[in-house]
């Protein structure tokens, strides 16, 4: 032992020693004690290290070594170390056979042959096995010096890996098998077990071996480790040329000391160099990684160029220089997990210049300062490690296990963020929204802004592909760039579509996709094929002015004057278009979220390629775009003057997210999605000086496609100073008040008392909005006590006039007028797809009544009403639809009568009645202005918006879903899809009968006939609009719900769809050409139930048969006769083979509203 030095070399001498020894004994005992025994009685712990013999169960049959399954003389056993955790253990066979029949050796029928024997002679077999060192810690005073321990070193025998390049036919597997065995047989002899070097001195000094710097005679191996904690040494050693490559770039930009020491680094920027009189610069290669075992390894790093200097000034020139250094340095390894993050790191503690596996090439140790550069620059290695790991370069491969936003297969992005790996561009996953309604209706705020709107990022990436797949066959110069584009002869390449993810810091990262091309370094002539590259650059967002616009992006301002944004906004006085816009000026390049496939990332080559596709498409690709408009992703006109109710009059945007997004995660699937968000404010209000703050998601989730964003006015914008003004208008119009005559004009108000002989009382009633003192005065809606959503108006006025006459008038006594109001309003707080309904209803009582002395009576009319105002999505994207449905006019009727009174003597109820008016028209014609077609106040580059699917939040704010805008007209008739079943046969009647051919019976759906009361009466009653919804109605009917999992499971319905029609009949079919064309669409493949629409055999009469497997309907009507509703019948009511009453009434009923809409002409 040399102490102070590493004592490793001694430490395997005296292991072998013990083994040498230990099998010396085991060979003498083998010729003192194993004369005569047989080979299964030749097993014994002593002699293991000597011999050893495996049979089979068949114990009684083996009187010789050639009966045995296996059989071997061993030579002495020899360990060497691989490192600090794994050793060589060689056993070599002086002689020998094994049986390839060793499946077979636990079997107690099988008894071997030795014909299958392979004999064995010489053979070194070595074993790679883990070890460990455990201590006993005593003392006696006997040895004295205090407490020692004593080492051992503990060999894990059992789980030691076959690692010889064994040349034996057909029998690697059972050497194996028999000799594992041998392993797990030496265990249990205890020769797993060897004391280290001894240590009982009293000099206080510990022993030091370190295995891993030791030289070593291991030889033969066929098993190498080519993998640490489950990841490869390849993608490893990627990782660090990746982050090696970033390295040099960032060194030609002026990068830190930290971000380039892999790529470079002073000797004057360390402590070293401050008391060394040699100063170098050295230039590394890429560093790489060989693996000793799964926990230990050895880091290489190459000196590409080391240039040596007298003094600190390094713009002298050196005074030597070297190339072509390898320097070892030997480390543990580590694994850490924090969360769905796995780090393999390294254990900076442990970093140990390797001498005898480092080369200095070149290098002459006579030369004067030779000794001196050589202690400072292993001095410089040592610090170096500290370096590093304040860089952060000691994470060699990290692996984020959230899920990566990916769906196309052209896309990589598998890689890891602190790996240094590039991970390739982000993907949309179609319909993979996070939010919900529930949770926008509870949650969403508005934080004082008038006006919300959020983009998500996945239309801003639909939107590019949009541009994309134009571009492919567009031979247009602003379009054809984003499919191909040259830049001279330096560089040509095909483009996929752009693909962009938000950061929190409120920029963006847009992936620029090379799908094919070549390029031509900056310096050399030589050019590079390259394919399926994706670079990364983060950009900034910025909102410019129209002026600003037209003059940077001249091509597309021309196509820009053609837009629905230009034709509604621009060239105007009293509004400027504003563009939210990629501002590519300002990109910088991401190295870290590219991904250059193919490129060999350990050569200095490479730095130059990926520098010159950088170039050429920052410095020009960019402009390229923005030349074209293509960065320009809305437009939104902001108001100067005059602005409208709901007109932006100022404007900023923001990120808005949960988390934090940055360039490590922004690739990853998250809880919470970051997205876009415009903010402003109406009425030349300021903006609050606040963010919007996170409250909750704000995208809707979507079935198929994708969640283009969210709109959202605030409670003060619409419904205060919208809304509930104009329903305002409605309780005055609808609240009954007395007045003195000559108040208002008379015809607008009705008289009272006119029917009394003698009436001493002149009055009327008319309506609050007719009466002069009370039209200033709005009816306020007031909010009820403890709710978000239900509003009431409640008014009354209640009149008398005493009269004292003559004491035998019978006149004399009090006269009552009371007039009550009571208006509702309900706002809905949950969410229907696709519309939302706000219902008012009312009730108005007038009382009227006298009290004298003689007689009294009194006498009430009342009426009640209720209007919903429906706000429902077109398909296709086409706007919201604004309908009014209830009875917007009705009728009072005497409730009581007490006493000699008649009601018709007192006031006209007809008059009465005519005053009332629920007058929805002006709201409606607003609403349908601002939310029917294009959402004017946003446009998504030259298209457009639509809204849908509206929705009040608790706050009681206004949301809309964001559609692509599609006109009416060009909304596809919808096909039905593959799950649904459909049968509709129209057809004459039967020769024989004249009643229609009945279709194939068809299985039973459960919920089938509680869908089609509303589905068919839908279909019926959008014939008159685009047949795309009467498409959808019926594809309704026949949808199959949660309802139907159990019919589902029993086999699909069947049937066909067939259409025929007599000449004779052709116009007397209660159902409409238009409802007819959409049923002729569905494809006559589909199966389901059959609908029969049967013609009737004379001019005069039609039919229409309804049917189901269950249930049989006639509805018919004779034209000639004019029957004001047709006649039902119901031909067949069954379920399940048992009579059900007079069949389903919601069906009846809803065939009924359809016949009553097309009667027979």
């Amino acid at each position: 032992m040399c102490l102070g030095q590493n004592s490793a070399h001694h430490a395997v001498h005296y292991l072998n020693a013990q083994l040498g020894a230990l099998w010396e004994n085991a060979s003498e005992c083998v010729k003192k004690s194993g004369k005569g025994l047989k080979p299964l009685d030749r097993v014994r712990y002593d002699f293991a290290l000597a011999e050893f013999h495996v049979g089979t169960r068949q114990r009684s049959k083996f009187n010789s070594k050639d009966d045995m399954m296996f059989s071997a003389v061993f030579d002495k056993p020899r360990l060497e170390f691989i490192c600090n955790h794994e050793a060589v253990l060689y056993v070599k066979i002086k002689e020998g056979h094994f049986n390839r029949d060793f499946a077979k050796t636990d079997s107690s029928a099988f008894v071997p042959n030795s014909s299958r024997n392979v004999e064995l002679h010489g053979m070194e077999v070595a074993f790679r096995v883990n070890f460990d060192l455990n201590g006993i810690r005593g003392q006696t005073s006997n040895i004295g010096n205090g407490t020692h321990i004593i080492q051992l070193l503990v060999l894990d025998l059992q789980s030691a890996e076959l690692a010889s390049k064994v040349n034996v036919p057909s029998g690697r597997e059972a050497l194996a098998f028999y000799l594992q065995r041998y392993l797990s047989f030496l265990h249990s002899a205890g020769h797993h077990v060897l004391f280290s070097l001894p240590d009982f001195d009293d000099d206080r000094l510990d022993v030091v071996i370190d295995y891993s710097l030791e030289t070593h005679r291991i030889r033969n191996l066929d098993v190498e480790q080519n993998e640490i904690y489950g990841v490869s040494l390849d993608e490893i050693n990627r990782s660090l040329s990746s982050k090696w490559l970033k390295a040099i770039m960032d060194a030609a930009d002026g990068g830190s000391r930290a971000s380039i020491c892999l790529a470079e680094y002073r000797s004057n920027w360390t402590d070293v160099g401050h008391h060394s009189d040699v100063q170098f610069y050295v230039k590394f290669g890429a560093p790489t990684l060989k693996a000793l075992c799964k926990r230990e390894a050895i880091l290489y790093f190459k000196v590409d160029e080391l240039l040596v200097y007298d003094g600190h000034d390094f713009t002298k020139t050196p005074k030597h220089t070297y190339s072509g250094w390898d320097i070892a340095v030997v480390v543990d390894l580590i694994k850490e997990v924090e969360g769905l993050v796995n780090r393999v790191k390294i254990d900076m503690s442990t970093f140990r210049f390797c001498e005898h596996l480092s080369l200095f090439t070149g290098f002459d140790a006579s030369i004067d300062f030779a000794s001196s550069l050589k202690s400072t620059f292993v001095e410089f290695i040592d610090y170096y490690g500290t370096v590093i790991e304040h860089a952060h370069f000691h994470v060699i491969h990290a692996v984020d296990n959230t899920p990566i936003d990916t769906s196309d297969s052209s896309s990589d992005s598998s890689s890891e963020s602190e790996s240094g790996r590039p991970r390739g561009e982000w993907e949309l996953v179609p319909g993979k929204t996070k939010g919900g309604a529930t949770d926008i209706i509870k949650k969403t705020r508005t934080c004082g802004y008038d006006f919300v709107q959020v983009i998500s990022v996945q239309s801003i990436i639909e939107h590019f592909k949009t541009l994309w797949h134009l571009s492919r066959d567009s031979k247009d110069e602003h379009t054809k760039c984003l499919t191909k584009w040259s830049y001279g002869e330096d560089f040509t390449s095909t483009f996929g579509a752009l693909k962009l993810r938000y950061l929190s810091n409120g920029k963006a990262i847009v992936w620029i996709q090379l799908d094919d091309g070549v390029l031509k370094p900056l310096k050399g002539t030589k050019t590079y094929d390259f394919m399926d590259w994706s670079i990364a650059f983060e950009v900034d967002f910025k909102l410019i002015s129209q002026k600003d616009v037209a003059s940077s992006s001249k091509s597309w301002f021309t196509r820009f004057t053609e837009s629905i944004a230009w034709k509604s906004h621009g060239n105007h006085e009293d509004r400027d278009l504003k563009h939210l816009c990629l501002d590519f000026s300002s990109a910088k390049f991401v190295y870290e979220l590219s991904k250059f496939e193919g490129l060999h990332l350990a050569e200095r080559s490479a730095v130059e390629r990926v520098r010159a596709a950088v170039h050429f498409l920052r410095a020009h690709y960019l402009s390229e775009l923005t030349l074209h408009g293509h960065h320009i992703l809305h437009s939104m006109p902001v108001w100067k003057s005059s602005p409208p109710a709901m007109g932006v009059t100022s404007l900023t945007f923001q990120i808005y997210s949960k988390n934090t997004y940055n360039h490590s995660n922004c690739t990853r699937s998250q809880s919470s999605e970051a997205v876009l968000v415009l903010l402003g404010m109406t009425g030349s209000r300021p903006l609050p000086k606040g963010h919007l703050e996170y409250s909750t998601e704000w995208l809707t989730k979507v079935k198929n496609g994708v969640s283009h964003g969210t709109v959202c006015l605030s409670r003060k914008v619409f419904l205060e100073e919208r809304l509930l003004c104009s329903l305002a208008r409605v309780n005055a119009t609808t609240t009954v008040v007395p007045v003195f005559p000559g108040v208002v004009q008379d015809d607008a108000c009705v008289p009272l008392f006119t029917g009394l002989d003698g009436g001493e009382w002149g009055m009327s009633l008319t309506t609050w909005a007719a009466r002069n003192l009370k039209r200033p005065r709005a009816c306020k809606w007031e909010l009820n006590a403890g709710s978000e959503s239900d509003y009431k108006w409640d008014h009354t006025d209640k009149w008398s006039y005493e009269h004292e006459g003559a004491f035998d008038d019978k006149n004399n006594g009090t006269y009552i007028v009371s007039c009550q109001t009571k208006n509702y309003l309900h706002l809905p707080t949950s969410f229907t797809s696709g519309s939302m309904d706000i219902v008012m209803n009312g009730q108005v009582a007038v009382e009227l009544g006298f009290k004298g002395d003689t007689h009294k009576w009194s006498t009430k009319a009342a009426t009640k009403w209720s209007v919903t105002l429906s706000m429902t999505s077109q398909p296709g994207g086409s706007g919201i639809s604004i309908d009014i449905k209830g009875n917007t006019s009705p009728k009072f009727e005497a409730s009581h009568v007490h006493g000699e009174a008649s009601l018709e003597n007192l006031v006209d109820l007809n008059a009465l009645g005519s005053l009332f008016k629920v007058d929805l028209a002006e709201l409606s014609s607003e609403l349908r202005r601002s939310f029917g077609g294009v959402w004017e106040h946003c446009y998504p580059g030259t298209y457009a918006y639509s809204l849908c699917n509206p929705m009040f939040n608790a706050s009681g704010d206004i949301l809309f879903e964001l559609r692509k805008f599609v006109p009416r007209s060009q909304v596809p008739v919808p096909t039905v899809r593959p799950r649904p079943s459909v049968i509709v046969r129209t057809s004459a009647p039967s020769p024989a009968t004249g009643s229609p051919v009945p279709g194939p019976q068809v299985k039973k759906s459960r919920s089938l006939l509680k869908r089609i009361g509303s589905g068919i009466s839908g279909a019926v009653r959008g014939a008159g609009e685009a047949i795309g919804d009467v498409g959808e109605a019926i594809q309704d009917v026949f949808d199959g719900d949660s309802d139907d999992e159990k019919s589902k499971k029993g086999g699909h319905l069947e049937g066909m769809l067939k259409v025929e029609r007599t000449k004779s009949a052709a116009s007397l079919s209660p159902v409409t050409p238009a409802v007819e064309r959409d049923l002729l669409k569905t494809p006559a493949s589909e199966i389901g139930p059959r609908v029969t629409i049967a013609n009737g055999g004379s001019s005069t009469e039609s039919s229409t048969h309804f049917s189901t497997s269950h249930v049989a309907y006639e509805i018919s009507g004779n034209s000639t006769l004019g029957l004001a509703t047709p006649k039902i019948t119901t031909l067949k009511v069954a379920e399940n083979g048992h009579k059900v009453g007079n069949g389903h009434a919601s069906v009846t009923a809803a065939i009924k509203a359809a016949q009553n809409i097309h009667k027979p002409t």
